[in-house]
């Protein structure tokens, strides 16, 4: 009789499991697999691979929660729940059994006086880099749409670039701070935390998170990381991807 028992849970353990892997994924992808850090699915970024190398699942947790002291890792204990941390685990756990991490196709198709501008919005040393907000190309972070549309973009002037869509996030027992909001349901809101140059995706409870409309973050401060020169190198980039 035990032994059925175990039987008729092992589909719903197995999907539990599922979901908690998936859940993992999407935090990785969001606030771990990004242009400063680690890669896309566990492949080497500006940190270490983290596919194949049988990491066990406590050691993971420990890492992600405290950091490693004296180094570029940061602890996510007062960013992110325990659930998402114990999360990502498991998603990095799953990747241990993959083969070699693939390695990124490189830009061969950007004409020359394009890629200088696409190495510096993608710079993997430059902290808050424009690779850390936005995407293009299938790369970078979807933290904010504004080049979601290319075309419909504002390609010139980074200085000036408007953020109507930052709002002031109040967490219960913390200071505000600056956020975009990733997902707003009955059951949970989701923003990205703008205080530092390293957005990172948080999660909270409806009742735990007051948002606000307007912030004191803007884009010409993010924009002030780049030269006047560097901006414009950045733009024809944006301009050829937008016309590609």
């Amino acid at each position: 009789m035990r032994l059925c028992m175990w039987m008729l849970l092992l589909p719903v353990l197995a999907a539990a499991a599922d979901d908690k892997i998936a859940r993992g994924a999407e935090v990785y992808r969001t606030s771990c697999g990004v242009t400063y850090c680690h890669g896309p699915e566990g492949r080497a970024g500006r940190a270490p691979g983290l596919a194949g190398r049988s990491f066990a699942p406590g050691d993971i947790v420990r890492t992600a929660t405290t950091g490693i002291p004296n180094t570029s890792m940061p602890g996510f204990a007062a960013l992110l729940k325990s659930e998402d941390i114990q999360a990502v685990a498991a998603y990095i756990v799953s990747l241990n059994g993959g083969g070699p991490a693939a390695v990124s196709r490189p830009a061969a198709d950007v004409p020359a006086d394009a890629q200088k501008g696409r190495a510096l919005f993608f710079d993997a040393a430059r902290t808050g880099a424009c690779g850390a907000c936005h995407e293009v190309g299938a790369r970078g972070v979807l933290v904010s749409a504004g080049l979601q549309d290319l075309a419909a973009a504002r390609l010139q002037d980074f200085r000036q670039v408007p953020t109507p869509a930052v709002v002031t996030a109040r967490p219960s027992g913390e200071p505000a701070f600056p956020a975009v909001v990733a997902e707003k349901a009955a059951d949970r809101i989701r923003v990205y935390d703008l205080s530092s140059r390293l957005p990172v995706l948080r999660t909270f409870a409806p009742a735990e998170v007051v948002l606000t409309p307007g912030s004191s973050w803007t884009h010409t401060a993010a924009a002030s990381l780049y030269t006047d020169a560097e901006l414009e190198a950045i733009s024809r980039y944006l301009r050829w991807s937008a016309g590609r």
